[in-house]
């Protein structure tokens, strides 16, 4: 079988692989971005990437790619969504990645708040943006990020940061600092990687109690943190809220998800998949989760059975039927 570490630079090198072999069969991309290429005899018939397909797919997912592959030799059943040549198509993904990692230098963190800038009406100075700035000027406030604003006016994210850098540039909107914006980044890694588990794992039965009653307990709490059925963690905490106030909503949060998950799989094989993850953050971020109590959840290397946290040792009699511990 075909897998291994794959980053935009291989992802090229996989692709053509998989033409000039003449395969059939998925290839299948799990990381920071999840998506799945689809070839027919060497021909990509699709790609498919959060909820978007074919030529899109394909242009995000060239972009984002990191993480792990694995190419899975079966019969396929899809209809061809690409469009353009495979030529066409990297060409114009190189030039949105050279764009991404632009506009990722006025964005540094990808979950940052935005927050909208004061602006003096005296001042004698011209702004330039087209509907796109218009629409994500007008859902900016203070709780969201780039990738939450991409989300509710559904275009592609790199689209949506492209446009935001180049508002930042002209002095429209600003950020939150950095330790938020990291801690931020951390929380939702963590909450995508329990979120698919959930998604992925569990019976959809059990999944539309679980996802209502995260809900229901968040907002009790007057936690801004929701589980959308198909889209997700959506964090909409602000910009301004105290950072030891956030570190503790996250870390209660993220309590509720796990044990959510393991309505899924045992307690061994959630610690694996967080062990995974933390061998894919960077050093800031690592160090976000020493200084925010987080290694309770997410730690490098593989415990041996015993040597749990008190969390993963919490009697079975702690919890629900459906994984979800009574409150």
């Amino acid at each position: 079988m075909l897998e291994g570490k794959i980053e935009r630079q291989g992802f090229l090198d996989i692709i053509q692989l998989l033409t000039m072999s003449r395969k059939t069969g998925r290839l299948e991309i799990t990381g920071t971005t999840d998506g799945a290429l689809f070839f027919s005899e060497g021909n990509l018939l699709d790609c498919q990437m959060d909820k978007l397909s074919g030529d899109d797919a394909f242009i995000e997912l060239f972009i984002r790619v990191s993480g792990n592959f694995k190419f899975h030799e079966e019969k396929i059943a899809v209809d061809q969504h690409i469009t353009k040549s495979l030529t066409d198509l990297l060409m114009i993904a190189s030039k949105h990645a050279t764009e991404w990692d632009e506009a990722c230098k006025e964005l540094p963190f990808e979950d940052a708040a935005l927050i909208l800038a004061p602006v003096d009406p005296n001042a004698d100075r011209q702004f330039s943006f087209d509907a796109l700035g218009w629409a994500i000027i007008s859902q900016i406030n203070g709780r969201r990020s780039f990738s939450e604003i991409a989300r509710l006016i559904k275009l592609p994210k790199t689209n949506v940061a492209i446009t935001i850098a180049e508002l930042k540039k002209q002095g429209l909107l600003t950020t939150e600092d950095e330790e938020s914006s990291i801690l931020r980044t951390v929380f939702r890694k963590i909450a995508y990687v329990l979120y698919n588990l959930i998604e992925k794992r569990v019976k959809p039965r059990v999944k539309e109690r679980i996802l209502k009653d995260f809900n229901k307990w968040t907002y009790s709490k007057g936690f801004d943190i929701r589980m959308l059925d198909g889209d997700g963690v959506i964090n909409n905490i602000p910009y301004d809220m105290p950072i030891d106030d956030k570190r503790i909503l996250y870390l209660q949060t993220m309590e509720q998800m796990f044990e959510a998950a393991l309505a899924g799989l045992n307690r061994n094989e959630l610690y694996d998949r967080m062990s995974e993850l933390h061998a894919h953050l960077s050093e800031k971020e690592r160090k976000a989760v020493a200084n925010s109590g987080f290694e309770k959840y997410v730690s490098p290397g593989k415990k041996k059975r015993g040597e749990e946290t008190d969390f993963w040792e919490s009697a079975a009699g702690s919890m629900g039927t459906d994984g979800i511990a009574p409150r």
